[in-house]
């Protein structure tokens, strides 16, 4: 099949999002005509096709299904916290220990830092914690989603204890296995970290966009219209349906001991699956666990709205309905979708072609670094799948790294893990996306189109510190380069990203 082919559907479903801002109508459209494509232009194969991979995903219980429920449930425990006064409850406590809008948007980011066992697990968690705050101080939802994506998998990603870190350092180990460079699969991930110039520069790049205000491209927008009091970046779910507040006894230990108590069942549960063995807790799926501490913790937010006289049972189950149906209705819909139309973009052999570009190309070995960064940034952003990305590209990466310089093997990991980072996380079809949208309660189209700018500046601030790596072989270098062109972005930004309107002298008028 040629590489056109198998990219259509992508452009076709991302134009399509960033002009109609309807982003199930996109998916929709972007499925559709990757069946048809898939299917050798065969509509009644394609119709077959389609149905199969959505039965696929809904029967599936070990995957799928469990974050279909852990989404929908936390459409529950946040009504039945709201119901019970909880959520307003733990905003009054946070903002009288968080006294500006700077502080409540580090906040998030340092819980991002600090929750990194996994990414849907920190994009959803976070999102649940950090709205209260953000929203006491007309942060737009667009901004948190922002916050949150850009230090979910790029946390993650330097963590060798997470789910991302047992699946690729299986990965690697298993490629490193029968070759002469003498590695385990820890050690190559290990050994990557330093050269992971894109995940460092996104934490960064969010910690300076929060210091400084900055503020530029449809963000600024969203920004402006949330510090007015419209912030128009909010689900609409969630700006028609008001939960009403029943409760009286509330405190901040009504939204946090259901938290807390999700993050322990989810671990509890890992601990579980892998036998009580510390070591190999990070190697577990993190789905049914989730799901798990998804319902205990609703379970637990029931159990405080039924103590308090106040709260009627009756509103219990209604409010614990229309949250759930509310996410339902978006948020795994759209996850429903992003899923097939990725798993239709892989059917198609997308990342197998961009690959074979790579594999079958004379690229100096100073560039590799630079290139496979770019190519995997691609890649991920076309079929919205990071480790879909690690899967193909690495078993090409490293035999050519071991082929052409072995003393880049680790640059040639680390770019091809931050690259796909960067596409994962700026892609509409990415679950990743969806998910860090669903735990800001953001719609999907304003979180993708205020996102892209940061993330491609970012991207081009960590492409140049593989340039000039590569080029020299001096790491040092590398990172001084992120750094000056990190200290001219937020010297200069207004001027590169704003052009202000001119004022004309009232003589020339």
């Amino acid at each position: 099949m040629e590489l056109f082919l198998a990219l259509l559907p992508a452009l076709v479903m991302i134009t399509l999002v960033i002009i109609t801002r309807k982003v199930l109508i996109s998916l929709g459209v972007g499925i559709v005509l990757a069946a048809f494509i898939y299917a050798g232009y065969n509509p009644i194969d394609a119709v077959v096709y389609i149905a199969e991979s959505f039965w696929g995903i809904i029967t599936d219980i070990y995957w799928y299904l469990p974050i279909l429920g852990f989404v929908i449930i936390i459409g529950g425990i946040t009504s039945v916290i709201t119901l019970i006064g909880g959520v307003k409850a733990f905003a009054d406590w946070a903002v009288s220990k968080i006294k500006n809008p700077v502080a409540a948007q580090l906040m998030t980011w340092i819980l991002g830092l600090i929750i990194m066992i996994d990414d849907y697990f920190n994009a959803l968690v976070i999102g649940e914690v950090s709205k209260p705050v953000t929203d006491q101080y007309n942060v737009s939802r667009a901004k948190l989603a922002y916050i949150i994506d850009s230090t979910s998998a790029p946390v993650v990603i330097l963590m060798p204890v997470s789910t991302w870190g047992a699946y690729i350092i299986g990965l690697i180990g298993g490629l490193f296995a029968g070759t002469t460079y003498g590695k385990t699969g820890l050690q190559g991930f290990l050994s990557s970290i330093p050269y992971q110039f894109y995940p460092i520069t996104a934490i960064v790049m969010v910690f300076l966009i929060v210091k400084f205000g900055i503020k530029f491209g449809p963000m600024k927008k969203f920004e402006e219209a949330a510090d007015a009091g419209d912030d128009i970046s909010k689900l609409e779910t969630e700006v028609t349906q008001k939960t009403p507040v029943e409760g009286t006894k509330a405190n901040q230990w009504s939204l946090i001991a259901p938290i807390l108590l999700l993050v322990f069942m989810t671990f509890f549960m890992m601990l579980v699956s892998a036998g009580f063995d510390f070591s190999e807790m990070m190697g577990q799926d993190i789905t049914i666990p989730l799901f798990v501490g998804g319902l205990s913790a609703f379970i637990l937010a029931v159990v405080f709205a039924l103590i308090d006289k106040n709260v009627k049972p009756k509103s219990i189950a209604k409010v614990s309905g229309i949250g759930m149906l509310g996410m339902a209705k978006s948020a795994a819909a759209i996850l429903i979708l992003a899923w097939m139309v990725s798993g239709a973009i892989q059917d198609l052999g997308t990342g197998d072609l961009i690959a074979d570009v790579v594999a079958n190309s004379s690229i100096a070995h100073a560039l590799l670094p630079l290139i496979l960064f770019l190519i995997a940034g691609a890649m991920a952003f076309a079929t919205g799948t990071s480790w879909g990305s690690f899967g193909i590209l690495l078993p090409i990466a490293i035999p050519i790294a071991m082929a052409t310089d072995p003393a880049f093997m680790p640059a040639i990991i680390a770019a091809v893990l931050g690259g796909a980072v960067f596409g994962d996380h700026s892609s509409p079809v990415s679950d990743t996306t969806v998910l860090s949208a669903t735990g800001a309660r953001s719609t999907l189209h304003s979180h993708f189109i205020t996102q892209l700018p940061y993330a491609l500046t970012t991207a081009f601030i960590a492409a140049i510190g593989y340039l000039v790596y590569g080029l020299t072989e001096i790491l040092l270098l590398g990172y001084v380069a992120v750094a000056i062109l990190l200290f001219l972005f937020v010297k200069f930004w207004k001027q590169i990203f704003i052009r202000e309107p001119k004022v004309v002298p009232a003589a020339e008028k």
